[in-house]
């Protein structure tokens, strides 16, 4: 169908309602269809009730009060309820309270001043039929009248504080999409925040909107001079934004004469003449716009005359960057101007509307980097604090995890990770957080990152499907990537050695940028340096505590952790040995054997005790020349006399050799006392074992003595 042909049949169609309509209104009014409730008909009575609540059904089923022809809609079922009432009763119908319904779904659906005309045209029918009847009317009827009115009141001012704060929410929700189009444009998806998390979204959503919000000021102080001093009938900004991945143009700023400038419009590229204007990077004038152009204005509410139109998209200069040698053009909106007048925009106006331009592409920079310059304060903070912790701690453990709960805090990612160096090849994950048990924790680094991070010893910004050569081998495994579309890794060093990575996991393409790669690289080094100082200090502890010749722990550190575990037994009611062991007749074995063999035989019965004794339950110390001593928490005389044999025989059944010949053997004597049993007090502990092993020098040697055994 052509338009022209379309039009006529609108017509047409509009000029055949409004004659039935009147028609239905005539007979509405003459009152000739009134019929008496109690004549009518249980059939027709419920046969109408179901015309009209289908009908009301209908009206908001098909949205028929967004429709352009909503008013001939409401006219004719405002008549045709009226009729429909008269028929079944009159004012007696119980129709009448379908017209509260209308009035609902007139003022909710359509606008708060149809539920007004609904009340007031109803009543106005109702009065000119009644006057045709006789009978005189009571309080009732006015009492009705006043009921439709009041109705119409409140639901008027329901309507409108629906409206304001769907306009709220809709602009909230504006602010917010664009607050994160912020984020990937100028915070570098980087924000120090507070320790919670819902606290930290939070501080990092209303940061980001207190700038857009700023945004807009200033872009309306801007257009509202310019619209002055140009003049035009309105100057409106889209800025070009993204909502769930999709470019679109949002209404961000305006200044009008008119009243009927939309609060917020949302297009995409290449809709109306906005569109077109920012799909194809140039400017759109129109000298003299087309009526029905003009009436398909976006940014207003209702038709305007507008005589001339134009739309000047808005670019930013970017400077040079890694990936891109030249300046680059980035488009930022879409400037629209227009006038009442044909003709308006001469070559002097379109100078100054270029030059206008520029000032609110450098706004919209200004923004940006006034953002970036407050996330770069937040993050050098948040540098600034990790790095005085990290001088208190001096657990390896606590090191890695306060730099993983760093990085994430001022990085938005999926999952992160810290691995450390092991065997000169492999990346163990010492340090992981994850969003929730469904995602998987590594175990270690994917070998070929590994193998390029040891080589190279530089960072990785990586994103699926990248063209980089120098990853060749490892893009053509990206399945082991799972969700993953991008990461950034950068390595820990420790004067030229990498000794492990950082690594931030993101299910969005393109998700990290310089900045963040500056901010991570930064608190690497930092926890590089936090874990190298905790190795130094933990090597001038075990340096402190333990035996240069065994290994084992010294003598200070055995009464220093046999005075802990007393402590323990004693508030938890538990029992605990302590057995101490000699070589026996070592003095006689180093005359004969020289100290070289000597110290040898002292490492191999150390190492023979520490395989024998529970792992990280019983601690093994040196106790003094060839005397060893063997703390056994929750060990009773019984179970510390089990142990102690054990290692008696495992030592004397172990045979030396010198130069790969077998030579001798050797043996050991061990004494035990128990807590609470045969002593409390740690120094009485450790005499009875002295004496329980003097028993056993004294009983032939190569044998364990409990001390009440000795007595």
């Amino acid at each position: 169908m052509s338009p022209v042909s379309w039009v006529f049949n609108r017509k047409a169609t509009t000029w055949l309602s409004l004659a039935g309509i009147a028609a239905a209104s005539y007979l509405a009014v003459s009152g000739i269809c009134i019929r008496q409730l109690e004549d009518i008909p249980s059939s027709w009575l419920v046969a109408s009730w179901v015309i009209a609540f289908t009908w009301l059904f209908l009206l908001i089923r098909f949205k028929i009060f967004s429709h352009p022809q909503r008013l001939l809609f409401l006219l004719g079922t405002i008549v045709g309820l009226n009729l429909l009432a008269q028929s079944t009763g009159g004012e007696q119908s119980p129709l009448i309270f379908s017209v509260f319904l209308l009035m609902g779904i007139a003022a909710w659906e359509g606008d708060a001043k149809y539920g007004f005309w609904v009340a007031i045209l109803f009543s106005l029918l109702e009065a000119f039929y009644l006057r045709k009847e006789d009978s005189p009317h009571g309080l009732y009827i006015y009492l009705r009248w006043a009921a439709f009115l009041i109705s119409a009141a409140f639901l008027a001012k329901i309507v409108k504080t629906r409206k304001e704060k769907e306009l709220l929410d809709h602009h909230l929700e504006s602010l917010k999409s664009e607050a994160d189009r912020l984020a990937s444009d100028a915070e570098p998806s980087s924000f120090n925040v507070p320790k919670d998390k819902l606290l930290m979204e939070e501080s990092r959503l209303s940061a980001r909107m207190g700038t857009v919000m700023e945004l807009e000021e200033a872009l309306t102080r801007q257009l509202a001079l310019f619209q002055k001093s140009l003049p035009v009938r309105t100057a409106v900004f889209f800025l070009l934004t993204s909502i769930q991945g999709k470019a679109v143009l949002r209404l961000r700023a305006h200044s009008s004469d008119s009243k009927d400038i939309a609060a917020d419009v949302t297009l995409l590229p290449g809709e109306t003449l906005v569109g077109l204007a920012a799909k194809e990077g140039r400017r759109v004038l129109l000298d003299q716009i087309a009526p029905e152009s003009a009436r398909a204005l976006p940014y207003y509410l209702k038709p305007n005359s507008i005589g001339s139109f134009l739309a000047q998209p808005i670019f930013l200069k970017n400077p040079p960057s890694e990936s891109h040698s030249e300046a680059e053009l980035e488009m930022v909106g879409v400037l629209v101007l227009d006038h009442l007048e044909p003709h308006h925009f001469k070559e002097r106006e379109l100078g100054l509307i270029e030059q206008f331009g520029n000032l609110l592409a450098e706004t919209i920079n200004g923004a940006r980097g006034m953002h970036f310059s407050r996330t770069k304060t937040r993050n050098l903070h948040a540098l600034y604090e990790v790095s005085n912790s990290f001088s208190a701690l001096l657990d390896t453990d606590q090191v890695l995890t306060t730099a993983l709960k760093t990085a994430k805090e001022i990085s938005i990612c999926d999952s992160a990770y810290v691995a450390l160096a092991e065997n000169g090849k492999d990346f163990i994950v010492r340090a992981w957080w994850g969003p929730s048990k469904a995602i998987e924790k590594p175990v270690k680094l994917e070998d070929e990152l590994a193998s390029w991070v040891l080589e190279n010893k530089k960072p990785i910004r990586y994103t699926r499907g990248q063209k980089d050569k120098s990853l060749l081998s490892f893009s053509k495994k990206e399945g082991m990537l799972g969700s993953i579309q991008s990461f950034l890794m950068v390595p820990l060093h420790v004067s030229d050695n990498v000794i492990g990575v950082i690594r931030l996991n993101s299910q969005r393409p393109d998700a990290f940028q310089d900045y963040d790669q500056d901010v991570l690289t930064t608190l690497a080094n930092q926890t590089a340096m936090a874990l190298e100082n905790s190795w130094n200090i933990q090597h001038i502890r075990e340096l402190a505590t333990r035996d240069g010749l065994t290994g084992l722990y010294n003598h200070r550190y055995f009464q220093e952790k046999l005075a802990e575990e007393l402590t323990k037994a004693e508030r938890y009611n538990k029992d605990l040995s302590l057995a101490l062991l000699d070589v026996d007749h070592f003095k006689k074995f180093n005359d004969n054997y020289g100290h070289q063999e000597g110290d040898k035989v002292l490492r191999i019965v150390s190492e023979i005790i520490q395989n024998t004794v529970r792992n990280k339950i019983d601690t093994v110390a040196r106790y003094g020349g060839e005397e060893f001593a063997v703390i056994l928490p929750e060990a009773d005389g019984n179970v510390g006399k089990e142990l102690a044999e054990r290692i008696r025989k495992n030592v004397e059944s172990y045979l030396f050799e010198n130069n790969g010949k077998a030579l001798y053997r050797v043996t050991v004597s061990m004494g035990i006392a128990s807590y609470p049993f045969d002593a409390r007090e740690q120094k009485i502990l450790i005499q009875l074992a002295d004496q329980a092993l003097y028993s056993a020098k004294e009983g032939g040697r190569n044998c364990v003595r409990r001390f009440k055994t000795s007595q």
